[in-house]
């Protein structure tokens, strides 16, 4: 009889150590907020669980990269209850832990949205599919008023994993990373955290053919991708020795925007390694550096900087170390003009 106890309370023992463990939320959890009925956003909350047994929260979107490693606080989670609050967004989460979910919902001023959770798990990718994505793949990309290009660059790491990049020549070239990168039964999936856009295609006869979808984008665009790499364009400024040397250096600016927001516009004018005068514009604050300028002009003291990616133009008036002007591009709404003095650095 005491035995046959032994056995029971030992049986009891491992039950209650298996309900602790699955009640254990550590680690990253993810699902889709359903935002409206076009539009889904990925959520992911990554929770750590302290000595004490109570947790840290971050909450994180790969399709917002305004919301990363996001604090949460008043994180509570009793009897499989779990709530949080996200004061930065002016948010809560409240759910339910149920066969393996986190069933609940999000609460924001103006609404309360449905929200499931579930454990995440980063895609492994088989030999194959790692073998068939390894390499450069290019492709255009039709928007209005210009065709770009989206080059797509997958290598291993020296841990055996699969990293990607994109990037868009016409653009300056600068590689963004990849995210959440799946590649199974011919279906590609990845996405690029910080401009908020998705790639998702079918793998047929060599190429993906497939859409890319961007925050803030009115509708995905087509976009069939094949293996092989291409070089970033090159514009030679028509500019006199004189002219070159009148412009040459780094200039930078504060760009005052209709909204209220401020940009800094640096703009470079440089000799390439094949002897030929290039200018660029960096925009540090967005992200963005060596957007070339495709044309430059300087007649006496006004020069004209234009670009084709994005369309825009600078015209300005050059007084030593100070160039003042003017920055015009289009938008849906008309063409835009905004006053931008440079300074040489």
């Amino acid at each position: 009889m005491t035995k046959l106890l032994r056995i029971m309370l030992l049986l009891a023992t491992l039950a209650t150590g298996q309900a602790f463990a699955q009640q254990d939320l550590s680690g990253p959890w993810q699902g889709k907020l359903a935002v409206d009925a076009k539009t889904n956003i990925t959520i992911q909350f990554t929770f750590a669980k302290h000595p004490d047994g109570s947790y840290g929260v971050v909450l994180d979107s790969p399709d917002n990269p305004a919301i990363k490693n996001v604090p949460a606080s008043a994180v509570s989670f009793t009897a499989g209850q779990l709530k949080l609050n996200v004061a930065a967004l002016s948010g809560s989460y409240a759910a339910t832990l149920k066969d393996g979910k986190l069933d609940g919902h999000w609460t924001q001023p103006g609404g309360t949205l449905p929200l499931v959770l579930s454990p995440y798990q980063k895609a492994v990718l088989s030999k194959a599919a790692m073998d068939t994505l390894t390499g450069a793949w290019h492709g255009p990309v039709q928007i209005p008023n210009v065709t770009l290009t989206f080059v797509t660059r997958f290598a291993r790491s020296a841990k055996g994993e699969l990293t990607g990049s994109l990037s868009v020549p016409e653009q300056g070239g600068q590689e963004l990373p990849m995210a959440d990168i799946q590649f199974a039964d011919n279906k590609l999936d990845f996405k690029i955290p910080r401009v908020g856009g998705h790639y998702s295609a079918d793998f047929a006869n060599g190429a993906f053919v497939g859409t890319w979808t961007q925050t803030g984008a009115p509708a995905p665009l087509a976009v069939t991708l094949k293996k092989g790499d291409v070089a970033k364009p090159v514009f030679p400024l028509k500019l006199s020795a004189e002219a070159f040397a009148a412009v040459a250096g780094k200039w930078t600016g504060k760009l005052q925007g209709p909204g209220g927001g401020v940009i800094t516009i640096v703009m470079r004018f440089e000799l390439n390694s094949g002897g030929q005068y290039v200018g660029f514009v960096d925009s540090p604050d967005q992200g963005a550096t060596g957007l070339p300028i495709a044309e430059a002009d300087l007649a006496a003291t006004k020069l004209t900087a234009k670009m084709n990616t994005p369309p825009a133009q600078f015209e300005g008036t050059l007084a030593g170390k100070t160039i003042t002007g003017q920055w015009s591009q289009p938008t849906p709404n008309g063409p835009l003009a905004m006053p931008l003095t440079l300074t040489r650095q």
